[in-house]
């Protein structure tokens, strides 16, 4: 009898997860406070993407299938990226608060994803961490109260694993979607969105204020559960995902990690060349355009 998927790690992802762990913590003096209420493991306005080897290594770890750990720890939704206007990407994410944190402490640990890894150090590589600390939705994160000092050798070590984890994002995108990081324009439906639509639509569009004037970003998230998530491409994540708990799905997805020439592909797109979706007349439209300002760039 075949064994269960999700009993067995493959021996790729086991070694993978073991090293992407082992390297995250090196040259790093960072210790979070004892008094730390974990504020980052709560606050929805800490969104945490989450790649397909994420979702394998909770499997293993957890002893489940992947669908299971999907569907109860995790949601396919729209990550902010820090952005002040109406471009989202799609991606799946953590729910919060965390599911995994119990008692203040991480379920997940050895494989918990990068971007907790490295909270709050990445920070420092992206240099928005005096940004996110002036914010007032921050205000309890005992780790932004004081500026952060990271050696030369943990920037590098930080800087490897942004550019790991960028490897995951755009291969996981792939694997659900069929393409790269895929984007959504909501700037065509500020008069259907927003409670003030009316007003918006006779304003000129460098007249409009900030999103947030009249949406929130739990209004996009609705919106995009209830309209968008149902359609092409988003429409097949959730069997993909399923796929997963097959032998089959598991070796698709590693075929594709070791797919060199397909991630230069991926890479090439870019800012430049991103994909970038819109809701017209019922449905989603995509071409590729720039997503500037450079700022703007997809990290976390």
């Amino acid at each position: 009898m075949t064994s269960s998927p999700y009993v067995n790690p493959p021996a790729w992802l086991n070694d993978y997860l073991r090293q992407r762990a082992s390297s995250a913590s090196q040259h790093s003096d960072f210790q979070c406070d004892p008094a730390c209420s974990r504020p980052g493991c709560k606050n929805p306005d800490l969104q945490i993407p989450v790649s397909v080897v994420d979702l394998l290594g909770a499997s293993h770890y957890l002893n489940e299938p992947v669908s299971a750990i999907y569907r109860r720890y995790h949601t396919l939704g729209l990550f902010t990226n820090d952005r002040d206007d109406w471009l989202r990407t799609v991606t799946v994410r953590l729910k919060k608060p965390c599911p995994f944190l119990k008692d203040d402490l991480c379920g997940l640990y050895p494989v918990r994803p990068l971007p907790c890894m490295l909270f709050p150090e990445y920070l420092v590589s992206r240099g928005t961490f005096a940004a996110h600390a002036a914010k007032d939705q921050f205000r309890d994160y005992l780790c932004l109260r004081e500026p952060l000092q990271i050696s030369p050798e943990r920037a590098n070590v930080v800087r490897k694993m942004r550019t790991r984890f960028e490897r995951e994002l755009l291969l996981s995108s792939y694997y659900l979607f069929n393409d790269g990081l895929c984007h959504i324009d909501f700037s065509n439906l500020i008069e259907e969105l927003s409670p003030a639509g009316e007003n918006a639509g006779s304003a000129k569009p460098d007249e409009l204020a900030e999103p947030q004037r009249f949406l929130t970003n739990q209004d996009l998230e609705q919106f995009f559960r209830e309209r968008l998530a149902k359609l092409s491409p988003f429409d097949g994540a959730d069997d993909k995902i399923g796929h997963l708990d097959t032998p089959e799905g598991q070796e698709t997805f590693f075929k594709l990690w070791q797919d060199e020439l397909l991630l230069k592909k991926l890479r090439q797109y870019g800012d430049d060349r991103a994909l970038v979706f819109q809701f017209v007349k019922g449905k989603l439209k995509a071409r590729r355009r720039g997503i500037i300002p450079a700022e703007y760039k997809f990290s976390w």
